[in-house]
Formats: structure tokens, C-alpha cells, sequence
């Protein structure tokens, strides 16, 4: 049975990835609004048609609201379960209503490590980029976002909180703590693999933004002197126009072999028809605006994509 966070991201998976599939394959017969909406940034839509839809376009530099947000939530939850966890604290009733009314949750579906785990990982993940998002990446002052992609990142982070922290043991389920289970066989076995995997991508990722980020600064003084779009070298970008997103489809990955379960799948569904969908538009955008852009590279998974 679907809960309202599978039934969310199932649409949002859906819509994603059919929209892009049809922008990328047959743009000349889309109404603009529907690429107006759906593209920003670099690849935006550049027409003059459906203006309209400035009326809900936001700085793309609210990115940070997401990770604000995450960093922050998420940081109060992990808090919580260690509370749960080791010092015996009981679930706020509330708290419990909550996430059974998010997720219809009768028992839990993993074990105390994985979930705890799984949030320090995404904890981890958001703090980091909002580190990035406040003193490194530079946003463009005309670049804009859909109000609907803002919502959607808010929605996504609050869900991937929630499918952590509301199907693990106590959070769900019976409050008999001589009954949870700590730790499993699956979890047992992968959670070092996985851990490491998810930090290489989390630093790859890091060093992918630097990347970007030093293409508008001043190498010596670190001083924004532009705002352009210039292509980037070096690491991942001699394989992949993106592999900020490559890492973060990786990392998802992971947290999806930690947490198997109905609702995380489908956010894992929603994350990665997003990013392909996303990182398609950003190789083509590159081809189509530099005429030596390297022909060697994908757009985001080698010899695939």
C-alpha cells in the first residue's frame, strides 16, 4: 500500500522524467511554458513566450533555503534518535502521529544502525552543501528557478528525513525496547562498503563544485570577476559533463542499499530521474554553446549516458 510520501515522489519521479524525455526529444512541439517551467540556469528557456511564469521565478541562489533547511532538521533529528537510542528517551506521541500519518508505518522496516546511518550520512551530505551553497558556489545574479523546483527541493529533503527517522524502531511500531532490533545481517554487510562509497562521492562531489566555483574566481585573490559560463576540466569532467550529479545519483545509491525500503525507493526513483533528466540538458547545453567541447565526455554515466 502506498503512503502520501511514495504517492509524492512516484509523481514527481513520473513527471520528471517524462517532461525531460519529451524536452529533449521533440522541444519544437512543447509549449514554452512547460520549458520555462522546467529548465534553469544555464540551459533556462531563452524565448520571449510564457512570461507569465516570471511571476513565480525565484533567485536560483535560494538553493541555499534547501540546504539551510536539511542541515538544520536533519541535525534536530539525528539529535533526537541518539537521544531515543542511548539515554532512553521516549518518542513524543506527537512525533509518533506524524510519521504514522506520513507513512501508515505499523512496524519498522529497518534496523537502529541502518537508520541512524543513513540520517548521519544525509546530515553529513546537507551540511556540507550548505557550507558550499553559502561560502563557495557562485550564483549568478539574473540566474533564476521555477517556484515549483524551490517547493520540490524543500519536499524532497523534509521526505528524506522522514523516510529515515519514521521507519526505524520506536519512531514506529511498538515502544518495547527489549524487542527492537540494533543491528542486522544485511546492514552488517554493507554498511562499511557503503559508507566509504558514500564519503568518496561526498568529496568528489566537493571537489566538483571547487571546480565550478573557481571558474568565476580570481586565482590568486579568490575574487568573483565573473558571472559567464565557461567549461570545466579536470577530475570527473575528463569523463562526465556532470559528475556533481553522477555522485549524488551514487550516493543516493547508497543510502537506498541502507534504507531498502518502499518509500526510499521512490524518492531514490524521483533523484534519479531528476538528475539524468537534468545532466542530458547540461551535455547538450555544452555542446551546443562551445564548439570544442570535448567529444569524449557523457553526459552523466560513462558509455551510457
Amino acid at each position: 500500500m502506498l503512503n502520501i510520501l511514495d504517492i509524492i515522489f512516484l509523481g514527481l519521479a513520473f513527471a520528471v522524467t517524462f517532461t525531460g524525455v519529451l524536452i529533449n526529444n521533440f522541444e519544437k512541439h512543447v509549449p514554452a511554458f512547460i520549458i520555462k517551467g522546467y529548465r534553469y540556469g544555464s540551459f533556462a528557456y531563452k524565448g520571449s513566450d510564457a512570461n507569465f511564469l516570471q511571476l513565480i521565478e525565484i533567485p536560483k541562489a535560494w538553493y541555499r533555503h534547501f540546504y539551510l533547511f536539511s542541515s538544520l532538521f536533519g541535525g534536530v533529528t539525528l539529535f533526537y534518535m541518539i537521544l531515543v537510542y542511548c539515554w532512553g528517551f521516549t518518542v513524543n506521541e506527537y512525533v509518533r502521529f506524524i510519521l504514522r500519518l506520513l507513512l501508515e508505518q505499523e512496524e519498522a522496516s529497518v534496523s537502529v544502525t541502518a537508520a541512524v546511518v543513513t540520517m548521519t550520512l544525509l546530515t553529513i551530505q546537507c551540511t556540507r552543501r550548505l557550507y558550499e551553497t553559502y561560502f563557495v558556489q557562485v550564483f549568478a545574479k539574473t540566474s533564476k528557478m521555477n517556484l515549483s523546483h524551490y517547493l520540490a527541493g524543500i519536499i524532497h529533503y523534509f521526505a528524506c528525513i522522514v523516510a529515515a527517522v519514521g521507519q526505524a524502531p520506536l519512531f514506529c511500531g511498538k515502544q518495547n525496547r527489549e524487542g527492537i532490533v540494533w543491528n542486522d545481517a544485511w546492514t552488517s554487510i554493507f554498511i562499511v562498503p557503503c559508507s566509504i562509497t558514500f564519503l568518496a562521492c561526498w568529496y568528489e562531489q566537493f571537489k566538483t563544485n571547487l571546480i565550478f566555483a573557481n571558474l568565476r574566481k580570481d586565482k590568486k585573490t579568490g575574487t568573483v570577476v565573473s558571472e559567464a559560463h565557461t567549461v570545466p576540466h579536470g577530475r570527473l569532467f575528463n569523463t562526465v559533463s556532470s559528475p556533481h550529479r553522477l555522485c549524488e545519483v551514487v550516493m543516493y545509491t547508497v543510502l537506498l542499499f541502507l534504507m531498502p525500503t518502499k518509500t526510499f525507493f521512490c524518492i531514490y526513483l524521483w533523484v534519479l530521474g531528476n538528475q539524468i533528466q537534468t545532466a542530458i540538458q547540461a551535455h547538450e547545453w555544452y555542446i551546443q554553446t562551445f564548439k570544442n567541447y570535448p567529444k569524449n565526455r557523457w553526459a552523466i554515466f560513462p558509455q551510457l549516458v
